[in-house]
């Protein structure tokens, strides 16, 4: 009786342990898997959103750079609407939380003229241009580096003056591949160069003048082909 009880509930144990492994693989199974894992299946690398951030437009890709010389379309910063435009916003300017005008209301955080200028400069998107000027320096003094950031080998960000730096009235923020490891060597204060490119977007600029802050709306330009004037 005792042997026939305990060959009973070594039975019963095995048929729970088979159900419970059956059950915790199943569960493993149905698990999502974590993002790493993901990336590796999916074959996305994690310098994906890198890739984007220097990509050269769709419609620009594989056509010959004499082509698109052909087809530039600005070669006169003064005709870009909306550039150089004032670009702070309330929440930008004010120290001491949201201003407040007369009877009690709060300012807008954005102004119609600044929505508007945004606007005009997004129109420019995809547009073929051509400048020649100078590098901006990172602060308007004589003895200030060149505005040139090199975050990845060979990858330039680059503030850039059409025609003369002295005063830099007119900006774009270039976005370049050269030759990597020159970093703010790339070019000299001396240097004149000449680009062809695509306006991608905006690019808000932090300006410092006689102690205070100002903020600029400029054009975010893919530099394509690039030529050293002087």
């Amino acid at each position: 009786m005792i042997n026939k009880l305990s060959t009973s509930i070594i039975i019963r144990l095995i048929i729970l342990t088979l159900t419970f492994c059956f059950f915790l693989a199943c569960s493993t199974m149905n698990m999502p898997i974590s993002l790493q894992e993901f990336k590796e299946k999916e074959g996305e690398t994690p310098s994906k959103a890198s890739e984007d951030y220097w990509a050269i437009p769709e419609q620009y890709k594989n056509v010959p750079i004499e082509q698109i010389k052909s087809q530039v379309e600005i070669t006169e910063y003064k005709t870009i609407k909306g550039a150089g435009t004032h670009a702070g916003t309330e929440s930008m300017s004010s120290y001491q939380g949201t201003s407040i005008v007369k009877g009690g209301g709060a300012v807008a955080d954005e102004s119609e003229k600044s929505k508007k200028d945004r606007e005009s400069l997004k129109s420019y998107a995809n547009t073929i241009i051509s400048l020649q000027g100078q590098i901006d320096g990172k602060v308007p003094h004589p003895s200030s580096p060149l505005a040139i950031e090199e975050p990845k080998p060979g990858k330039y960000q680059i503030w850039f003056c059409d025609k003369t730096r002295k005063p830099c009235r007119y900006q774009a923020f270039l976005l370049y591949e050269g030759p990597p490891g020159k970093g703010e060597n790339l070019f000299t204060k001396e240097t004149i160069i000449k680009f062809w490119g695509i306006i991608l977007d905006e690019e808000i600029r932090k300006l410092s003048y006689e102690g205070g802050l100002n903020y600029k709306r400029y054009p975010k330009i893919r530099v394509l082909d690039l030529e050293v004037i002087k």
